[in-house]
């Protein structure tokens, strides 16, 4: 039953131990491996990529194929009911990001007058390009389709390049057509990242990259950061469940196991009930719904389930007072809480970490991954502590605009802060900075007010 056991360890103590699936093994191999595929393809481009794609993925890239697909025709042949679905998807995903971008201002920016009459504010300025990394494999991500590129459209991004690894899922192709996406690539891991970083002879770079990867491409963003930008580094997804007598343990085994069957084999799942029953019942229900998933997956699948279950997940017994504490070490991609309305007012007011909170009973993860609103990119590894998940400000640039044009330079006022910067530049030893204000000062000594 989870990490539960007879040796008696408090619950932040659990959490730790399920926290150190993070301390990654074999880092250092795969930093070098990372490396060495980024300096190939910045070194030789397209040939670098036709090696490593047959070498990684077993497929034989062409010279058409590196030239980009740019998608038609595929999203007339889903079928109607996955059709209609990604069409409500879409919609929604687009409503949440344009009132995101509205009730930001992103069009007009912002400015206030200072103490002298000066203009001072910030300029928002789209990105020129991006690229959305889609992961492949047996269960193509057709939703990270949406969850990249609707809020970088919504933003004003007016190049937008997709990177996939091949074959590319025709659903995912279908989704890049519903959104507008018109260049696709079929190139995947660390060598679509330094495709996207450095250009090849016939892919143009980004100014920045998106989207979940496995750990190569992870490392390959961190190590590509600087040269272009990067959203996060994302790993195994993660699910905080607070929940109390109201909470269905049916419901809570589902959404519990959601999030385990993501297969890395390192997923975490984590249930804090404030009730014995419910706490019990739903452990019980978990292994009932292990099994019923046999039907459906893989013996492989089932036991990396298993495992997760086992090793990195908990369901605990807590109490109100301690809950929010647990929450904010835990630092959860994702967070469910189903309460009474007075337990949910006191708990999630000091609830300061969590990449996305789902509040109340029908508030399910799943509804977050596919079309509540929101991206699902969220900030993994107790990153959410000091990032944010994937929004229309990841692909927006501030400037800020400082303005003394209409000043009279010749003012006291003007004449004052101009001594006082004059004064920090010298304590920093920067004379140059210090003359560049002097000389004005001089000058407007010298000339009538």
């Amino acid at each position: 039953m989870g990490m539960n056991s007879n040796v008696a360890v408090t619950n932040l103590e659990k959490i730790k131990q399920i926290n150190s699936r993070l301390d990654s093994k074999n880092i250092d191999e795969v930093e070098k491996s990372v490396k060495s595929i980024l300096d190939s393809v910045k070194d030789s481009g397209n040939e670098a990529l036709k090696e490593l794609t047959s070498k990684f993925d077993s497929y034989e890239l062409s010279d058409d194929d590196l030239k980009g697909i740019s998608p038609k025709g595929y999203f007339e042949k889903l079928e109607p009911k996955l059709n209609e679905a990604l069409l409500l998807a879409e919609k929604r995903i687009t409503r949440f990001h344009e009132e995101e971008f509205a009730n930001s201002k992103f069009n007009e920016g912002w400015k206030f007058t200072g103490d002298l009459g000066e203009e001072l504010g910030v300029k928002y300025t789209a990105l020129d390009s991006v690229a959305i990394y889609v992961p492949g494999g047996q269960a193509p991500l057709i939703s990270t389709v949406l969850m990249t590129a609707i809020p970088a459209i919504t933003a004003g991004v007016k190049r937008i390049v997709m990177f996939s690894p091949p074959p590319i899922n025709h659903a995912v192709l279908a989704v890049a057509e519903l959104v507008g996406v018109k260049e696709v690539y079929s190139v995947g891991g660390a060598q679509a990242v330094a495709a996207a970083a450095y250009g090849t002879e016939t892919i143009k770079p980004v100014d920045k990259i998106v989207g979940p990867g496995n750990i190569f491409v992870s490392t390959a963003k961190k190590q590509v950061f600087g040269t272009i930008g990067i959203d996060g580094i994302y790993g195994p997804s993660e699910l905080a469940i607070i929940a109390d007598e109201t909470a269905k343990p049916k419901h809570l085994a589902a959404d519990f196991l959601s999030q385990l069957e993501h297969g890395s084999g390192l997923e975490s799942a984590l249930l804090l009930c404030t009730d014995e029953k419910v706490l019990a019942e739903t452990e019980t229900e978990i292994e009932r719904q292990i099994e019923a998933l046999k039907e459906f997956k893989s013996e492989k699948v089932i036991e990396t389930i298993k495992n997760s279950y086992k090793t990195w997940s908990a369901c605990l017994l807590a109490n109100e007072d301690e809950i929010p504490e647990l929450i904010n070490y835990y630092a959860p991609e994702h967070l469910e809480i189903q309460l009474t309305k007075e337990r949910l007012t006191k708990i999630i007011e000091k609830i300061k970490h969590a990449g996305a909170i789902f509040i109340g009973a029908n508030s399910c993860e799943s509804l977050g991954d596919y079309l509540a609103g929101p991206s699902h990119c969220l900030p993994t590894g107790r990153t959410a502590r000091f990032s944010s998940g994937l929004h229309c400000a990841d692909f927006i640039k501030k400037s800020s605009i400082i303005d003394f044009s209409n000043i009279n330079n010749a003012s006291k006022d003007f004449i004052e802060i101009s001594k006082s910067c004059s004064e920090i530049a010298r304590a920093e030893s920067l004379e140059g900075h210090a003359k560049a204000m002097d000389f004005r000062i001089e000058e407007q000594k010298r000339s009538p007010l």
